[in-house]
């Protein structure tokens, strides 16, 4: 007998939050459109480098001159944030299409299998309990068990908290990013260091522009000894082109 949810479909069949076609939350064809980083990209913090930089460094100017991720290993992202992308995420993200989450986690196995390899625990890149309370749930959460299922992964959703509330990320500088986000997050508790030591960490969210975010969420787990750290991310803006930001 189909489940409560398989008969909600039969009755109310979803709808793609992109074009409004009838048959999944994100359909085919704008799944499709969806597109990585043009290469090549940053082997450190995974943006495209540009063609007005020396691309055979293999990493981008920022991270060249000490700017970039500080406890990662690196930061990879499954697409750009322009197109179809752009509604989808704010679906996900403020409209409670929790749907969408199941629908984007496979693109994001493309830059896991192709840099990142392997991984002990996934760990979403959480919200402050304020926000997920007003929200009802964190979106980079929802990404991260579809993805960390479709790979076979653990997921760690309670191992890391974020102890401050912090402002959102969308118009700040690198600067101030790095300023608002720098301490806002901790293990849940003390003896989470047990489950982190020794083990490789993969970071989830759902936006990331500078990889700030990511990396202060990488410091405390670094701290407990994780042997790597790495950011992955569904989506990067084009450099100046959006209004996305680092997750609040």
């Amino acid at each position: 007998m189909p489940g409560l949810s398989s008969l909600l479909d039969m009755i109310f069949p979803p709808r793609c939050v992109v074009c409004q076609r009838v048959g999944a939350a994100v359909c085919a064809s704008c799944l499709g459109s969806m597109q990585p980083p043009a290469v090549p990209i940053c082997a450190c913090c995974g943006q495209s480098i540009r063609a007005t930089t020396d691309p055979a460094s293999g990493v981008c100017p920022d991270c060249a001159n000490g700017r970039g991720p500080k406890h990662l290993d690196g930061v990879r992202v499954a697409a750009t944030y322009v197109g179809a992308v752009r509604p989808a995420i704010l679906a996900l993200k403020f409209r409670g299409q929790r749907r969408v989450a199941e629908c984007l986690a496979p693109l994001m196995a493309v830059p896991f299998q192709s840099d990142i390899l392997t991984a002990d625990i996934v760990i979403p890149v959480p919200l402050h309990a304020s926000r997920r309370r007003e929200r009802g749930y964190n979106q980079a959460e929802l990404l991260a068990r579809a993805f960390a299922k479709s790979q076979g992964l653990s997921v760690g959703a309670d191992l890391l908290v974020r102890a401050r509330a912090t402002e959102a990320q969308t118009h700040l500088s690198r600067a101030e990013r790095l300023h608002n986000v720098a301490g806002a997050f901790a293990l849940a508790d003390p003896i989470v260091a047990k489950t982190i030591a020794g083990r490789r960490i993969l970071l989830v969210d759902d936006v990331t522009t500078t990889g700030s975010t990511l990396d202060a969420a990488a410091e405390p787990l670094r701290a407990a000894g994780a042997v790597s750290v790495w950011g992955l991310a569904f989506a990067r803006p084009v450099a100046g082109g959006s209004d996305a930001g680092d997750t609040p």
